[in-house]
């Protein structure tokens, strides 16, 4: 470790480096203040002992020129001094001194200090190791939380700093264009082959794009097998030609396994970015640009265009779905409980749980925000909200018994029958009190992975009703491989039913199709009386509807 001795005395010099050498330290003596600035300029002393009472070494003055560079708070300065009076040490410390020698320099004394001073910057080394390492440490924490740990893209948070940054500069002038690019048979890949490979298809679509575009574009990893990228100051006709380049390129990948081969490719979404609408919107138009482009067949580039009825229709989802994310973030879904009745008796004997969306003091229903939560797949984590929010108001009246939607969504989450089990057992719930409703047309889309999971739950006790049962005009053959406990009637029949219409038939249908398959009858939207006694009549077993009740508050 270096030193430097700032002394003009000869035989204190001489005390003082003998001094450090034992004690390993490669020493440098000079006489003067000047001589010490020049030395520091070339190199860096971890320790100095200057000399207060010299006029040549000027040592106050220099102890603050040392403070006052770069790095300067690093040396440890140790001064030497005639006197030990409290005010003059106190002047020593200020300048910036960490330590006093008191001169005549007794070697044994000094030495002791010595010790002390080597025991400090050892301290120091440390402390400054450890200082390195959390700003190390830190720096990864940054990056992590700015990309994919997977792809090592920009994360989608990440990302839209920049878009808004993109918007902003388009405005000043330097328009530019966003990609939204979606892989068409990812998921596909990902089940067949398995996650790892699932893993690696990600990573070279990461690394195809980085070939793809230009060395100032930006590429971004959203979420599972969705990705963006920004390109700035470009004309659309680049922003499609290069766009299309991605397509060609993922579409000649390929992975196979025992003979069978997978094709990647991709739809991608292209929407310009002028500055006339904010980072969020020009997300949005993209989106909707790819989900257009899949309707219409995948595998091709779409551009936004205002005037495409889908591309209108779907770039609304985007603010939307932000709103949903700050309802689910400040758990500030609302739920409200409509009474299913008995029909013979026109009592209630459950309520159903309806959530709705708060916004600008009004409550939005479901058809309001359900399309977009479902388009960006936010359903499985509302569905969890209302479950939890249900289990307190279950938890607080023990006579209380609920029906709880569960979108199709959530039957892709395999955790999602463990997250219910978990919660109502911590709870002390019995699952007896609890019926999930699930609609017709989810259960189709989804069979295999609904049948499980409605199997596991009503293991444990849970009961499962059908919703909306005949609005998707399906066979009734699936019922056979379904375990549940009621069938709701579609709304409309009833509803259409009550102005005349021949939709009588249907509500006897289903409502003998119930019994035979041993599930009771539930009528939706029933609003008159002559309704009711008409489900009475027919043999219908519990109705709910405006004539028992709006949806209103938990008590």
């Amino acid at each position: 470790m270096k030193a430097l001795i700032v002394v003009d005395a000869p035989e204190a010099s001489s005390i003082l480096t003998q001094l450090l050498k034992k004690r390993g330290y490669d020493v440098t003596a000079c006489t003067t203040a000047a001589e010490a600035k020049e030395l520091f300029s070339q190199t860096t002393f971890p320790l100095v002992l200057l000399d207060l009472d010299s006029r040549a070494t000027d040592g106050f003055s220099l102890c603050r020129w040392i403070r006052s560079r770069p790095a300067g708070d690093q040396p440890l300065i140790m001064a030497g001094t005639a006197s030990g009076q409290a005010p003059y040490l106190r002047m020593i410390l200020e300048a910036g001194a960490d330590d006093y020698i008191l001169k005549p320099y007794e070697e044994e004394l000094v030495d002791i200090r010595l010790i002390i001073a080597s025991r400090l910057l050892k301290n120091r080394e440390i402390y400054r190791s450890l200082q390195a390492d959390l700003l190390r440490e830190q720096e990864h924490l940054d990056y992590l939380a700015a990309h994919d740990p997977l792809t090592r893209l920009l994360n989608g948070a990440a990302f839209m700093e920049l878009l808004q940054n993109a918007v902003r500069a388009a405005y000043q002038g330097a328009p530019g264009a966003l990609l939204y690019i979606d892989l068409d048979s990812f998921k596909l890949i990902s089940d067949s082959l398995g996650h790892s490979v699932g893993d690696t298809v990600l990573a070279q679509v990461a690394n195809l794009l980085r070939l793809c575009l230009r060395y100032q574009d930006v590429p971004a990893r959203l979420e599972s097998d969705e990705f963006v990228a920004l390109l700035e100051q470009i004309r659309l006709s680049e922003a499609r030609m290069i766009a299309e380049r991605i397509r060609s390129k993922l579409e000649q990948l390929r992975f196979s396994n025992a003979g069978t081969e997978f094709a990647v490719a991709s739809t991608i979404g292209l929407a310009t970015i002028d500055g006339t609408v904010p980072a969020e919107t020009v997300m949005a138009r993209a989106d909707a640009a790819c989900y257009a482009a899949k309707a219409r067949g995948k595998n091709r580039v779409a551009t936004y265009d205002r005037n495409d009825e889908i591309m209108a229709k779907f770039s609304d989802h985007a603010p939307r779905a932000a709103e949903i994310r700050e309802a689910i973030r400040s758990d500030s879904f609302v739920i409200l409980f409509q009474p299913i009745v008995d029909v013979q008796t026109a009592l209630p004997v459950a309520y159903e749980a309806l959530i709705r969306l708060p916004k600008n003091g009004k409550l939005l229903s479901p058809s309001v925000f359900v399309p977009a939560a479902e388009h960006y797949n936010l359903m499985p984590e509302i569905d969890r909200q209302v479950i939890t929010k249900a289990l307190k108001q279950l938890v607080n009246n023990n006579k209380l018994r609920l029906a709880i939607n569960l979108s199709g969504q959530s039957f892709g989450d395999s955790s999602l029958s463990d997250f219910v089990q978990s919660s109502f057992r911590t709870a002390g719930v019995e699952p007896a009190r609890v019926t999930f409703e699930i609609t017709e047309t989810a259960v189709i889309s989804n069979l295999v992975a609904a049948s499980k999971m409605m199997r596991r739950l009503r293991e444990r006790g849970f009961r499962f009703a059908l919703d909306d049962f005949g609005a998707g005009f399906s066979s009734f053959a699936y019922l056979k491989n379904l375990a549940a406990d009621y069938l709701k009637i579609d709304g409309n029949f009833v509803r259409d039913a009550e102005t005349g219409r021949s939709d009588w038939i249907f509500v006897e249908i289903i409502n003998e199709v119930a019994h035979r398959l041993k599930m009771k009858s539930v009528a939706e939207f029933v609003e008159q009386e002559a309704t009711l006694a008409k489900l009475r009549a027919m043999g219908v077993d519990f109705a709910q509807g405006y004539l028992f009740g709006a949806p209103v508050p938990p008590p």
